[in-house]
């Protein structure tokens, strides 16, 4: 079990640093504000898939997934820089679609919702 502990605190040291270092290296992009939302490293710590989301409206997902994979050396550098790891690893960014795919089951639950009260008010003036 030591690797797992190992890997899940090595993931939110890259994580918090991480968060620290995308608004100043995006800067200029236009991305608007990007979280982190989570982080999987391999087994052996060599490789980190990021998955982040973008709070802007405004710019799609994969323009921020092409950003961020463009820096990807640079932010690697600057991570490596802060974290004091043995080796940094290769980043991997990947759009997390979960927070998206919530607020719709979330639209869906609620229109059900809609649905059965409007329903419900029709059926009582007859």
């Amino acid at each position: 079990m030591q690797g797992v502990d190992r890997s899940r605190r090595v993931g939110q040291q890259i994580r918090r640093e991480l968060a620290d270092i995308l608004p100043t290296a995006l800067d200029g992009e236009g991305l608007g504000m990007v979280s982190i939302t989570r982080v999987n490293l391999s087994k052996d710590l060599r490789h980190a898939r990021i998955f982040v989301t973008a709070l802007a409206s405004k710019v799609s997902s994969g323009n921020v997934i092409e950003a961020l994979n463009a820096n990807a050396s640079s932010l690697r550098f600057e991570l490596g820089k802060r974290a004091h790891l043995r080796r940094t690893p290769d980043l991997i960014f990947e759009y997390d679609e979960s927070i998206e795919y919530g607020a719709k089951m979330s639209r869906l639950l609620d229109s059900l919702h809609l649905d059965q009260i409007d329903s419900g008010d029709d059926e009582s003036e007859k």
